[in-house]
Parts: C-alpha cells; sequence; structure tokens
C-alpha cells in the first residue's frame, strides 16, 4: 500500500534546493504504483506532477497544491544492443550498465543528475548527443492505459517532445513515461575504455561549471537559419565562426556579452564559471531565480534584440 506523506519540502528533492512544500508526497515504486498513486490524485480531484530526479526544475516558494509522485522505478534490462531502462532511473546507472555491457550512445550524458524518464521528456542533450538519437520506444500511461510510443511518436526538438509540450499546454500530464527503451550500439573492448576516458573528461568539465546548487544550463541556445545568424554575424562581428557554422548561438554567450557573470539578486547568482548557469548560493528564493531571469532577458533582449527562452521547468507558480 502505498505512503502517502503530507507537506513534504521538496528543496531536498530538487538540485536548485529551492522550492517550498508539496500537499501530498508519494513514492511509486513500480508500474502499478505509479498506477495506484494516478488513480488517487484522479479520484480526489487533485493536480499532480511526476518528479524524477529534480534538475531543470524550479519549484515555487509555495511549493506544490497537490500530489507529488516520486518515480523510483529503478532497473535496467539490455538484451544484445536494447536496453528496456525504468523511467526512474538515474542517468548514471543507465550510464554504468550499458557501458558495462559493451553498449554505447549514453556517454554524453555522464554528469547529468537526471533520470532516464526525464531526459526522455525533455530531450536532454550534451556534448553532440541528445536521448532522441537512441529512443526506439517509450512506455506511457495515457487516460489509465497503457501505451508504447515509437520515437517518431515523441516528436523530439531541441530541449524538447511532444511529452512536455503536453505536459505544459493545458493537457497536464497527458502521458506519464514509466519505461524507456533504447537503442544502443555495440562496441569494442577498446571502444569502450576510450568512452570511459571521454566521460571523465567530461565530468570534469561539468564539475568545473557546476560549482553550486543549480538546475543545470537556465536558457535554451539560441536557432537561427543560415541567413539569420549571417545576419547577426554582420551587426555582431565578436560572434565566433563556430557559432555561425553550426546556426546556433549559446545562451551563455549571449549573457556573457551583457556582462552579467557574478550577476546577484537575493540568494541566486549568474556562475562566474558559466554565464548560462543560475546558482543558489545557500539561501536564495525561487523569487530570486524568477527575477533574476527576468533581469537576464530584459538584457539581452535590449542587447541583441533576441528573445531567451527558459530550460528549466517552473512546478507550482
Amino acid at each position: 500500500m502505498l505512503e502517502i506523506k503530507e507537506n513534504i519540502s521538496l528543496k531536498d528533492y530538487t538540485t536548485f534546493h529551492i522550492g517550498g512544500p508539496a500537499r501530498y508526497f508519494v513514492v511509486a515504486n513500480d508500474l502499478e504504483e505509479l498506477q495506484e498513486a494516478l488513480a488517487s490524485a484522479k479520484k480526489n480531484k487533485l493536480e499532480f506532477f511526476i518528479l524524477g530526479g529534480g534538475s531543470n526544475i524550479l519549484v515555487s516558494d509555495q511549493g506544490f497544491a497537490g500530489v507529488v509522485i516520486k518515480l523510483n522505478n529503478s532497473y535496467v534490462k539490455i538484451k544484445n544492443n536494447t536496453a528496456e531502462i525504468g523511467a526512474g532511473t538515474a542517468l548514471s546507472k543507465a550510464i554504468g550498465e550499458t557501458l558495462g555491457a559493451g553498449l554505447l550512445g549514453l556517454e554524453w550524458a555522464a554528469g547529468i543528475p537526471g533520470t532516464v524518464g526525464g531526459a526522455v521528456h525533455n530531450n536532454a542533450g550534451a556534448y553532440g548527443g541528445e536521448m532522441s538519437q537512441s529512443v526506439k520506444e517509450v512506455g506511457v500511461i495515457r487516460s489509465e492505459k497503457i501505451k508504447r510510443l515509437k520515437n517518431k511518436d515523441c516528436c523530439f526538438g531541441y530541449r524538447t517532445s511532444f511529452l512536455k509540450e503536453a505536459s505544459s499546454s493545458g493537457k497536464k500530464n497527458l502521458d506519464i513515461i514509466f519505461l524507456v527503451i533504447l537503442e544502443l550500439k555495440k562496441a569494442a573492448a577498446e571502444a569502450i575504455e576510450q568512452a570511459k576516458a571521454t566521460i571523465r573528461e567530461n565530468i570534469k568539465k561539468r564539475d568545473s561549471k557546476f560549482n553550486g546548487f543549480s538546475a543545470g544550463s537556465a536558457f535554451k541556445n539560441i536557432e537561427l537559419s543560415e541567413s539569420k545568424i549571417k545576419e547577426f554575424k554582420n551587426k555582431f562581428s565578436e560572434l565566433s565562426d563556430q557559432f555561425v557554422e553550426y546556426k546556433k548561438i549559446p545562451s551563455a554567450w549571449l549573457i556573457d556579452q551583457c556582462d552579467l557573470k557574478g550577476k546577484t539578486i537575493g540568494g541566486a547568482k549568474v556562475s562566474e564559471e558559466h554565464a548560462g548557469i543560475i546558482i543558489n548560493t545557500g539561501q536564495a528564493s525561487a523569487e530570486d531565480v524568477i527575477m533574476l531571469i527576468s533581469f537576464i532577458k530584459q538584457q539581452v533582449r535590449d542587447k541583441f534584440g533576441i528573445q531567451l527562452q527558459e530550460e528549466i521547468e517552473y512546478i507550482g507558480f
């Protein structure tokens, strides 16, 4: 039987270490408990939120007035070059077990503190890789029925998917991810060892950027057409030719050009190591972060005429 707790602080369940209490809090360890928790929320006409690793989100200072369901179904089943993974599985575990089985495809995600389900929901990516490259199927609960979605059904885009767009469009939690099937690549022992060395280097890089409580990158990078980015380069010659080649402007570059590294509002601070990251220096409120995000967006808009979009999701606002 599910244990339903009340007024549980969400600070301890997010990488930002920010947020008020959940009115109700439930841990679901498997599909049956997840279905039970969803049925209970529906019966009591309560809004619910599925919590994974707690990264990439900002929780309101007032908390969440419904049911927070902490998905904890953690397992990896490998057959040939495919891996069935519980949505609540930490990315670090998924990477370790797939590499151990001689499979490549997830090494780019090393150091990301989220879960596999959350990574699919957001189409997480880093170092040239992203979840959409490996997803074969996604198991979801839709209107209390179990469905299997193919990769194309997920409509993956840059740091988004159909799953994410639907859940934030007013059709709250249309699809609840409970398992993910990845198609990976068999590799020789030498390639696996090379991947492990790359992982160690990438984790060092991440550690140098993420040196405080944060939700990861605060903003999406800006994707432009070839003509638009050349037009931008003509106006702002300091833009790297590499960014022009990839037709993408890092949000961190835009923020850095506005001289905002180290900018602080309350306990929220723009990282001095990486301008795209907002850090909780210890006592930041969600309001501090919101105000800093608003200030950053205004400064970038005034200087470059570009509207930044948040990569983090707002919960309880």
